[in-house]
């Protein structure tokens, strides 16, 4: 049949195309939704260098200079000694494993910043030597401990037995080794325990806040070497807010 139509091209009907197909917008699935992260109280490296700023002294409660021998406890052993010199308390051990200590008459209350200067004159790998704070508090004895490798640790020592709540770890900006000399910063406020090594934030814990004991020095030798420290330029002052 289509023979017998005259052939006009222009009578043939015009083929439209068909309107392109457009997909309809879908709703995005987040199949893992964020979710707020825990924050440490440990601070990554690159944080720590700003938070001293935020640990300055506050309103200032005393300064030793260690000119006054009254204030610090004195020992004189076969294989320990505890003196004064000018400005400075030296802590001085003959190896043997031996051990020495120095109570003040200063009483630090929950709320305190401190800052004391140690320097070791003689140390060999594995001697130790640090801060007692709080001593005989209502929780025990605190004491923060640095090595001569310039690692840190913190314990606590009650009457029944001592514990590590804290591993040893590598001190930031610590200066290990003999001589060294490293300015140690103990900031305790509304509960939180904060350790500063020449003025670089080290770590926190939390602790009571009604905690109230005497401040100390302490010494330890590793082996026969001898371990020789001295202790100066102490500051205690209110934790600024």
């Amino acid at each position: 049949m289509a023979g017998c139509l005259p052939n006009d091209e222009s009578s043939l009907p015009t083929l439209t195309p068909p309107p392109a197909i457009t997909d309809l917008p879908t709703a995005t699935i987040d199949w893992f939704p964020a979710t707020a992260t825990p924050t440490k109280l440990k601070p990554s490296p690159e944080s720590a260098t700003a938070t001293p700023e935020f640990y300055l002294h506050g309103e200032l409660i005393l300064k030793d200079d260690f000119s006054d021998e009254t204030l610090w406890q004195t020992q004189n052993k076969a294989d320990a000694k505890v003196s004064f010199e000018p400005n400075a308390l030296s802590v001085a051990i003959s190896g043997n494993g031996a051990e020495a200590q120095s109570i003040s008459q200063h009483i630090l209350e929950s709320d305190f910043f401190l800052e004391i200067t140690i320097e070791a004159a003689l140390c060999s790998k594995g001697d130790q030597y640090g801060i007692i704070f709080w001593r005989y508090s209502d929780s025990g004895t605190y004491r923060l401990w640095l090595n001569c490798q310039g690692q840190i640790t913190v314990e606590l020592v009650t009457p029944e037995l001592t514990t590590r709540l804290t591993k040893w770890e590598t001190a930031r900006k610590f200066v290990p080794n003999s001589p060294a000399s490293n300015v140690i910063g103990i900031r305790a406020n509304n509960g939180l325990l904060d350790i500063f090594i020449n003025q670089s934030y080290q770590f926190s814990l939390h602790t009571r806040n009604d905690l109230k004991g005497a401040l100390g020095v302490i010494a330890r030798a590793a082996g026969n070497a001898d371990l020789t420290i001295r202790v100066s330029d102490l500051i205690i002052s209110k934790p600024e807010p």
